[in-house]
């Protein structure tokens, strides 16, 4: 199913007719895209591994960083560039990692937290001259590949989105499959019995921070191409907050989950932005006109009908309903 479904998507921007054939919808998906991914490497490290980080963009805003500083400043290939990105967010992800892991709890969240702000004043006070703070870093359209640049080739973008969300989904489930992700399921229900089991549950807990960050550091880069350059937000707590609210709406653990939570904040956003720019809240009273106008009362009052009426996000929900229906009738 999932196999039909990604390659309909993957042909339908190239079948004229068609709402994905419309190059605005085709960068609204492929952000979308993105943001399910990230969601993905997010659920990774929170809902299989049971660690609450609040640090996460830093690793997204470093591949995406990296890749640009690398192309733009020094010339380097950009294939080679986000190869350098990824591995340089890797050793980040070890180093802040291994210092994190050394609390636990709240702690582990606050430290994780520090490093994240750390690294976002890093960026947006242009420390070294490479970030170009607040006014963000475009990427140098000459040095990356030309079938991305142009309206037209707005399609490319997409696949180059949908492309990444197959990728992480494939590791990610390779990830939570292998003998080390039921040992990442072990330490998120009980810690303990890793430990009386003769593990080290710091080092799979370090493995699972490190994957996670490397992954998202993939999706930095890809983001960078597909938005045209970097900016202080992507490394901002505000980013991993939103990560953790796309994980909770669709629903942690499944995976599909997470994507789908993370795709429809994304839309989501892209589009109440653009009514409460326009005219279509005109005609409601202003009592009502005036907290629905801002997009983030509007997710925020979604997220917390999804907590009260669907436990476990959109898959939780899903599932009891598959549940009760297949039991219906014994």
């Amino acid at each position: 199913m999932l196999i039909a479904v990604t390659t309909l998507m993957a042909i339908a921007p190239f079948i004229s007719g068609n709402p994905l054939a419309k190059a605005g919808i085709q960068q609204t998906l492929a952000v979308a895209f993105l943001y399910g991914a990230l969601a993905l490497t997010y659920d990774l490290l929170f809902g299989f591994t049971g660690l609450l980080s609040f640090g996460h963009a830093i690793y997204f805003a470093s591949g995406m960083y990296v890749t640009a500083i690398l192309v733009n400043t020094y010339n380097w290939n950009f294939y080679l560039a986000v190869l350098t990105a990824i591995i340089f967010t890797t050793i980040l992800a070890a180093l802040t990692g291994a210092a994190s892991l050394r609390t636990t709890g709240i702690t582990f969240a606050m430290v994780t937290l520090a490093f994240g702000q750390a690294g976002h004043v890093v960026i947006s006070r242009d420390f070294g001259g490479f970030t170009h703070g607040d006014n963000g870093l475009p990427i140098n359209a000459d040095r990356i590949p030309q079938f991305f640049i142009g309206v037209v080739n707005t399609k490319f973008l997409y696949l180059l989105g949908l492309g990444i969300l197959v990728f992480i989904y494939l590791a990610a489930w390779w990830i939570t499959e292998s003998s080390a992700g039921r040992v990442f399921a072990a330490l998120r229900d009980n810690e303990q019995r890793v430990s009386v089991l003769g593990l080290n549950p710091n080092r799979f807990k370090l493995l699972s921070f490190v994957l996670s960050a490397a992954l998202a550091s993939l999706i930095g880069a890809a983001m960078l191409v597909i938005s045209g350059g970097g900016s202080p937000r992507f490394a901002s707590a505000d980013t991993t907050i939103a990560l953790l609210l796309m994980v909770i709406l669709g629903g942690p653990v499944t995976r599909w989950g997470a994507v789908l939570g993370g795709i429809l904040y994304s839309v989501l956003s892209t589009r109440l932005t653009e009514l409460s720019q326009g005219t279509f809240f005109d005609s409601l009273p202003h009592i009502i006109k005036g907290p629905l106008s801002e997009p983030a009362f509007t997710l925020g009052l979604i997220f917390i009908l999804i907590v009260m009426f669907a436990p476990g996000g959109i898959s939780g929900a899903y599932y009891r309903a598959r549940f009760k229906y297949l039991n219906k009738g014994k």
